[in-house]
């Protein structure tokens, strides 16, 4: 009797374990766009970057990089997208952490990030232009012109920009690095560099609220003959292939169309700002 309830006892104990195993597998094998299906929800993190992805005053998540995604989400069957707010250098740290499941930020693609994270199609792709003081003063209009001059210009860190200036041959001591928009502006403002390097909207954007700053031409910088014109996208960690797939699918039928031209208007891009490239041309360095 002993031995068959010992029997009877291990028989139990190896199927509850099995039982565990098969659920800890299950739960793990999961996916990230089937857990956000689930849930209802998705969390991306943004830097608040007008008119890219920003809050607006009553805290409302707006911008190129939201409102395509939300129309993408909306069709995978994920209904709501929660914004987590962060520094733009803490963007792809905090992603690979855990914080949020995408950078909805209208992230540059470049090889760079491309070894950390991976990227949908791009959205969008634009220029560079320099936020200056009222009437240039210095007579900075892009790279070149604060390297020949010797002047110090500001870089918010991570962004594609401190790439440039450093293709372009500026100086370390020419480049302030700070940590978001408003520290950029105010270095400007207090004279202790001669502009700020932003993308051309975002310069235009931060231009037409401050009336002691202005927008210098904007510009595509070159080297070698190439021409480093931003596209951005939607980043992902490494693992979230089947999320990035099933994004970059929606984004094929929607990029381009009259919808998509209406949906990002109101933040200052049209037929102009389409992308040229893919994420995979993009990450190659094409």
């Amino acid at each position: 009797m002993l031995c068959r309830r010992n029997i009877l006892f291990h028989t139990i104990a190896g199927m509850l374990l099995a039982a565990l195993a098969f659920a800890s597998f299950s739960a793990q094998a999961e996916s990230t766009l089937e857990k956000a299906r689930k849930a209802g929800y998705i969390r991306i993190g943004f830097a608040n970057e007008a008119p890219f992805s920003f809050t607006t005053m009553d805290g409302k998540l707006t911008g190129e990089s939201p409102s395509v995604f939300r129309k993408v989400m909306h069709e995978l069957g994920i209904g709501k997208v929660k914004g987590i707010q962060t520094e733009w250098g803490s963007l792809i740290p905090g992603l690979k952490a855990g914080r949020f499941d995408a950078i909805v930020a209208s992230m540059y693609i470049t090889p760079k990030r491309c070894k950390q994270i991976i990227f949908a199609n791009p959205t969008y792709g634009i220029g560079e232009a320099f936020i200056v003081k009222k009437g240039n003063p210095d007579g900075v209009s892009n790279y070149r012109d604060a390297i020949a001059k010797g002047k110090k210009i500001a870089f918010i860190a991570g962004t594609a920009e401190v790439r440039y200036a450093k293709l372009a041959g500026m100086k370390f001591s020419q480049r302030v690095t700070v940590p978001d928009f408003v520290s950029a502006i105010a270095a400007v403002k207090a004279g202790r560099v001669s502009a700020a390097a932003l993308t051309s909207l975002t310069a235009k954007n931060l231009a037409s609220k401050d009336d002691a700053i202005e927008r210098a031409a904007p510009f595509t910088f070159t080297h070698d003959g190439k021409k480093y014109r931003g596209e951005g996208g939607f980043g992902f960690r490494k693992q979230d292939t089947a999320l990035r797939d099933a994004v970059n699918r929606e984004l094929a039928k929607f990029i381009g169309t009259p919808a998509h031209l209406a949906l990002i208007k109101p933040f200052g891009f049209d037929k102009s700002d389409l992308p040229e490239k893919t994420a995979a041309q993009l990450c190659a360095g094409d």
